[in-house]
């Protein structure tokens, strides 16, 4: 039987030090970049021992909808950064994340941001994306443009239609 981790998201957490998400990007990003970046973090930490099961930031960005001759701009929240402790990895406890995640942003979006998607790139692995896929995400269309950067690189751009 499997067992059962609950967990709360936090906008703080005190015990980052092992924290391991196997993706060596992630970690430093965690561990040095973080407390210099201005952006919002969220973790996930387990209710029963305050450990760090993943983190995430959420920002507002946005979508390019055509070409740049003739473009819309979609107003979208970008889930990023997403991470998952490899000691939770394989426990069914990404989906249930995404879901707090998607509540998350569906309380401020709408109302307050006026978003209408949820994009994130995900990692090039087939598994990584069957997760995404599960929890409602779907590759980003031939149509839509996404921004690039050094941590995107090489990843599939997803996207949701916000609730």
């Amino acid at each position: 039987m499997e067992r059962q981790i609950d967990f709360f998201i936090d906008n703080a957490c005190k015990n980052i030090k092992d924290f391991d998400c196997g993706y060596e990007v992630f970690n430093d990003y965690l561990h040095k970049r973080i407390p210099d970046d201005k952006a919002a973090y969220h973790y996930v930490i387990n209710i029963d021992n305050d450990e760090l099961i993943a983190y995430f930031s959420l920002l507002a960005s946005c979508v390019i909808l055509g070409d740049l001759n003739d473009y819309d701009l979609v107003p979208a929240i970008e889930l990023k950064m997403y991470a998952i402790n490899k000691k939770y990895q394989g426990m069914n406890l990404s989906n249930k994340i995404i879901d707090a995640v998607i509540d998350i942003v569906d309380e401020i979006t709408l109302e307050e941001i006026g978003a209408r998607m949820l994009i994130l790139y995900s990692v090039p692995s087939e598994k990584v994306m069957k997760m995404y896929e599960k929890s409602g995400f779907t590759k980003m269309p031939e149509n839509f443009s996404m921004y690039k950067s050094y941590f995107n690189d090489g990843c599939i751009p997803m996207y949701m239609l916000i609730r």
